[in-house]
Parts: C-alpha cells; sequence; structure tokens
C-alpha cells in the first residue's frame, strides 16, 4: 500500500531536519526518511556550530524561523565571538556543543511539529512519469511511498566509501552503511554528477592527553547565544560553566613520520579521485603545500559534556590508523595519547547545482528540490541553510504561491545559493565572509531585521518572533533618539574618556558623536542616557518566554531545559549592539546600501526561460553555451556566471531594455 505526502525529505541530516519542520510548520503533510532515527542531526565531524560568516547563516535560519539556532543554545559547551579585533561585518559567532544533545534535541522537536511524520529506512529507488517528475519512491524494506515534491538531503551517503590508508570500504559515514541506486537513476534523467571528498580528524579519550602542556582556549566571559529570541542559552544560565578547548601544534618529526605514510595515502596514490575541501585540508595536505612550515596548529576540542571523548581539529587525516596513532605520540601532551577513532576520509556523489533555480528546485527533475552536500557544499550551517529554503519553496510551490529567493544583498544564504546556482562548484563549497560584497549589510547582530518579516508573512516565522522584531526595532530607534539630542555635562563624559585613554572634551558634545570614537563603546556611555529613559527601555527589553510560543509542548526534556528559564529575560545587549554599530559605521552601511541599489536594476530585468541564446550572434560562444544551459532568470544572475563577460551582458541589456 503506497502512503501519500505534500511532502517527502529523503536524509535526517541538518538540511532535512530545518526542510522537513520547514515544510510541516507552513502547514504541509510531511514524511522524513533517515537510515537511522537515533542519527537524526548526526554532527559527523566538529560538533560545534557557527564560525566565520556561518555563525551569520546560523543567525539568518533563526530569523527564518528556523530551529538550528535554538538546538546550539540548548546544547553550548563553549561560545566565543570570533574576529571581535575587527569590524563588526567580520564578528562571527561559533559555539562547540555537546554531540548527544545537539542531536536529541533535534529529534524532540521533529518528533513534537504537527504534520511531520518519521521513517527509517534507505530509499532505493523513484518511480518517474513521461515529464520527468517522481511519481513515487521505494525503499529498502518494501516501503512505497509518494509525494508533491521531494526534497533530497542524502549528505555523503549517495555510494559513500571510506577510505583509511590502504583500506577502504563502503560507508556513508563510519559504521553506516551507503545509499545506492539513486545516483544512477538521476544521471539518467539528466542531472549531471561527480564526485567529491571529505574527511574528519581521530577522536582521542581526553583521559590520555597531559592537558597541562596545552595552551587552553576559554570561551567569552560573557558569551552571548545564537538565537535573537529571549531565553538563555546553556552557558549562560546561572552557575553554567564553559568547557574548555586546547591548541597544541606538531613538530618536525611528526611530520616526518606522517610523510612516511604518503605512498600509502589513498590521496596520493589515486585511489580518491574526488576532490577535497580547500579550505579545511588534510595534515597531509597540510605538509605537501606548506612544506616550508615545521608545525601546524590542531585544537582539542569536546565532543560532550559528560564524555571524556574529544575531537582533534586541524589534524584530518587518511592515512593509516599506526601512521596516525605514531605521529600524534609525539605532539607535546599525547605522548600516552588513547585513540577512539582514527581520522579516515570518505568519496561520495555530488549533483551539479548549476543545474538548480534559486529556490533548490532542479531544472531537469521538475518536482525535486536538493539541499546539502549533495550539491557540493560542506558544513552543517551550509547544509542547513539550504534546507530551509527547499523546505519553504517546496510548500509554496505546492500551494502555487510566489517562490521565496534571497537576494546576494539580504543575506549571506543568498551569496551561498547564488554561487552554487550560476558559478557551480569544483571544490567543497564552504562559505566565507569574503565571498559576500554586502557585508557591512549582512551582520550577524541584524539577520532578524533583514529576514523575519519576510518569513513571517509567507508563515513560517512564529508571531511571538515577529513581535520581539518589533520590540526591538522600536527600542532601537528610541535609543537612537536619545543619543541624537543627549549632550552629557562634561563632569559626567570626561572622567569616561580618561578611562578609556580618549582624549577628554573641553566643550559638550552629543552622545552620537563621542560613540564615533573607536575607544568608546555604547555599554560606556548608556548611563548617560536620562534614567527614566533607561528604565523604560529596560524594561521595555524584557521578555517572558514560554516554550508554547514555539508550538512546543510545555514540558521539555532535560537536554532543552535552558528553553524552561522562569525568569524574564531580556533583548537589551541585541539593542545596543546594533544600535552601536549602526552608529559607528553609519557611512560604511550606506554606501553599500547604495551599491546593492545599483545592482538591483539587473536583478529586474527578467531573461525569458526558453530565449533562443544562439540567435544573438554579438555572445561569445562560451556565453551562448552556458547560458543557454544555466537558463539564469534575471540581467543579474547571467553577469555571475563564469566565462559571461561585460560585453556579454551589455548585449543583453540592449536585448532586454537598457
Amino acid at each position: 500500500m503506497q502512503q501519500h505526502f505534500d511532502i517527502i525529505v529523503i536524509g535526517a541530516g541538518h538540511a532535512g531536519c530545518e526542510a522537513a519542520r520547514a515544510s510541516a510548520v507552513m502547514g504541509a503533510s510531511v514524511l522524513l526518511i533517515t537510515m537511522d532515527l537515533n542519527k537524526i542531526a548526526q554532527m559527523s565531524c566538529n560538533p560545534s556550530i557557527g564560525g566565520i560568516a556561518k555563525g551569520q547563516i546560523i543567525r539568518e535560519i533563526d530569523a527564518l524561523g528556523g530551529m538550528s539556532a535554538i538546538v546550539t543554545d540548548a546544547s553550548t559547551l563553549q561560545f566565543r565571538m570570533l574576529n571581535m579585533s575587527k569590524g563588526p561585518a567580520m564578528w562571527s559567532p561559533r559555539a562547540q556543543c555537546d554531540r548527544s544533545s545537539y542531536s536529541a534535541g533535534w529529534r524532540w522537536i521533529l518528533e513534537n511539529t504537527p504534520g511531520l511524520y518519521l521513517w527509517q529506512d534507505t530509499v532505493s529507488s523513484f518511480t518517474f512519469s513521461p515529464d520527468g517528475s517522481i511519481l513515487s519512491l521505494s525503499t529498502s524494506l518494501g516501503g512505497e511511498f509518494s509525494a508533491q515534491y521531494y526534497i533530497l538531503t542524502a549528505g555523503t551517503f549517495l555510494n559513500g566509501r571510506i577510505f583509511v590508508g590502504d583500506r577502504s570500504s563502503e560507508g556513508g559515514r563510519v559504521a553506516e552503511p551507503s545509499s545506492y541506486g539513486i545516483t544512477s537513476q538521476l544521471a539518467s534523467m539528466g542531472i549531471t554528477t561527480s564526485r567529491m571528498k571529505t574527511g574528519t580528524p581521530p577522536r582521542v579519550d581526553v583521559r590520555t592527553v597531559d592537558l597541562e602542556r596545552l595552551l587552553p582556549q576559554c570561551g567569552d566571559i560573557e558569551p552571548e547565544k545564537f538565537s535573537y529570541l529571549p531565553y538563555l542559552s546553556s552557558v549562560q544560565l546561572p552557575g553554567a560553566k564553559q568547557s574548555l578547548c586546547y591548541i597544541a601544534h606538531t613538530n618536525s618529526v611528526v611530520h616526518d613520520i606522517l610523510r612516511s605514510g604518503f605512498d600509502r595515502s589513498p590521496l596520493f596514490s589515486g585511489k580518491i579521485s574526488g576532490i577535497g575541501p580547500r579550505y579545511c585540508p588534510s595534515i597531509e595536505d597540510k605538509l605537501r603545500t606548506f612544506a616550508d612550515k615545521d608545525s601546524h596548529q590542531i585544537f582539542l576540542e569536546p565532543e560532550g559534556r559528560c564524555s571524556t571523548e574529544y575531537y582533534l581539529q586541524g589534524f584530518s587525516s587518511s592515512l593509516p590508523f599506526e601512521v596516525q596513532l605514531e605521529a600524534l605520540t609525539h605532539v607535546e601532551g599525547f605522548q600516552n595519547v588513547h585513540l577512539l577513532r582514527p581520522a579516515y576520509a570518505i568519496e561520495y556523489d555530488y549533483f551539479d547545482p548549476t543545474l538548480l533555480d534559486h529556490t533548490l528546485r532542479s531544472k531537469v527533475v521538475p518536482n525535486l528540490y536538493l539541499a546539502g552536500q549533495v550539491n557540493g557544499t560542506t558544513g552543517y550551517e551550509e547544509a542547513a541553510a539550504q534546507g530551509i529554503i527547499a523546505g519553504i519553496n517546496s510548500v509554496l510551490r505546492f500551494r502555487c504561491k510566489d517562490e521565496f529567493v534571497l537576494k546576494r544583498d539580504t543575506s549571506y544564504i543568498g551569496v551561498l545559493i547564488d554561487d552554487l546556482v550560476t558559478k557551480g562548484v569544483d571544490e567543497p563549497y564552504r562559505m566565507f565572509t569574503s565571498r559576500a560584497e554586502y557585508r557591512i549589510l549582512l551582520r550577524q547582530d541584524n539577520a532578524d531585521e533583514r529576514l523575519t518579516e519576510l518569513s513571517y508573512q509567507i508563515g513560517l516565522a512564529s508571531k511571538f518572533r515577529f513581535q520581539c522584531l518589533g520590540r526591538k526595532s522600536m527600542l532601537k530607534h528610541k535609543l537612537a533618539q536619545v543619543l541624537l539630542t543627549t549632550r552629557p555635562p562634561l563632569s559626567a563624559i570626561n572622567p569616561i574618556l580618561s578611562a578609556h585613554d580618549s582624549a577628554t572634551l573641553s566643550s559638550p558634545k552629543l552622545l552620537t558623536e563621542v560613540l564615533l570614537r573607536p575607544q568608546i563603546r555604547i555599554r560606556d556611555l548608556y548611563p548617560m542616557v536620562p534614567r527614566g529613559t533607561r528604565a523604560s527601555i529596560s524594561r521595555q527589553s524584557s521578555f517572558e518566554f514560554k516554550p508554547s510560543l514555539l508550538a512546543l509542548p510545555q514540558s521539555l526534556p532535560p537536554f532543552l531545559s535552558n528553553l524552561n528559564s522562569d525568569s524574564k529575560t531580556s533583548i537589551l545587549p541585541q539593542i545596543l549592539m546594533s544600535v552601536e554599530t549602526e552608529i559607528k559605521y553609519k557611512g560604511y552601511i550606506e554606501r553599500e546600501a547604495q551599491a546593492a541599489q545599483k545592482i538591483a536594476r539587473l536583478e529586474n530585468l527578467k531573461i525569458p526561460r526558453d530565449f533562443d541564446y544562439d540567435r544573438l550572434e554579438s555572445l561569445s560562444i562560451e556565453a551562448r553555451i552556458k547560458l543557454s544551459r544555466q537558463r539564469p532568470a534575471t540581467l543579474a544572475e547571467a553577469s555571475r556566471i563564469p566565462g559571461v563577460s561585460p560585453s556579454d551582458i551589455s548585449v543583453l541589456l540592449v536585448c532586454f531594455g537598457r
């Protein structure tokens, strides 16, 4: 008997979880199929969320109404805001998480989302209609399911193969089977596929490491959190302590031992044909690329609050186990180390993302969406971002509503998807701040202001989340107006300036003028705000948060207990940070906004999907081939396709309305 749903999501990694929940919250009946219900949202590599640009993505997912930030906050072991020595465009939140709590949190949320159903199995085949659409799917246990739309988020499991030295085995993750059949079927329909490679470091028993000989890495003294909602994270609760991470270093002896195993490395022997991530290289890649360096940093990071298992960041490898172990024993502090698991590389199938549109819908199979590593990306954050966009758009298309597409000037998610569908990938794609043209517009502190209202309008972001945004915007305006009109007396302001090694004033100045000084932060000046206004802002910035406001049961499991705080939580820190940034960087923000407005003209110039580029002889041959294949929707999209030159765009401008 065949069961029917509105949406079927294949794979319960980070992409699949966000896709399935978003679809269900928007009112669709959703089936989420995964190989193992105990491995939902499994952190296959480092149990951490965020980092450079990745932290911005998680805050954008939160602003849209996703759950990645909330689950991260509940499972945080350590929080750090990276790049604080640079400008706010570069500030990026990062959290080390408890692996088991993160997975358990996601499973509980999915199980308590109305309209969302789980099925443990492996998808083995699709049935297609004459027009190329998927009619139904079959599973290895004999299940048959059909849907209007399908979202494929299979991660590294499609024809996955694991390598440790000269040994290899089938697997999508260590001790987990690969998935077969899907790739060949989709390739037969015209979807281009190829191979990529990634890897993971060894896991060690921290009891066998001499931590006294390593450099401890502490969390922030006043840790923040990811979600904009008014609750406390697990490390913000009264009495909470953050876990320590540690820094170690390789040395020349370690490098010599590693090099002795190069002849057995599948990376160098040709056993692995897939391309690996340039920005997260294996240790052997580092030694080959940076042959003149006699030391590399490695980071020892916890896997869980109650676990002795630690992750060795920076030591990814596919070398033989015995070589890995011998090399590690020559790292300072690791002389007696016990490995719980060796590092390994994994090679898997991915699909050409240029055959997707900006909703992540396939241009070849019209009712199929693809999200996550199957699109050639790497990272939990990039996967989750694609998942929520695919989930949103599958429901909107099911309801015959306008598509939901984020632009490059509105989000890092928009940059990510645009890069994928216009430029494609020749290595696992990883997000960096450098990929975005409008970094000061896309800060980690203002994602809710950019995206929450858009999401609320389509039915994903909750009413409570939208109300929080409204309150925040009102209080920001109120505080900014006070700073623009208040001139504190010299007797009050000069001691503050002196304390921060800033020149004293000879005449009173507005607080906004004082705030422009690089040494001065808004928290230094906040006591200068009139007492009545401060009291009003403090009172109105406090919220009482209840799980029911997120459509969650009032009674929460222990791993989400931080959401049960009885006390009111203030969004005042968010308000202060945002106001300070907008005042200090006003000129830069306005300049980027103007640049975004100029390019918006090209974004609004549409190109018919069936346009015949071959009839424009003024276009270069390469441009005609690329444009005919990728079918860009706008001139702006066409301009970002590699091989389409400015002169080609000029030809299209003449054709479509200069």
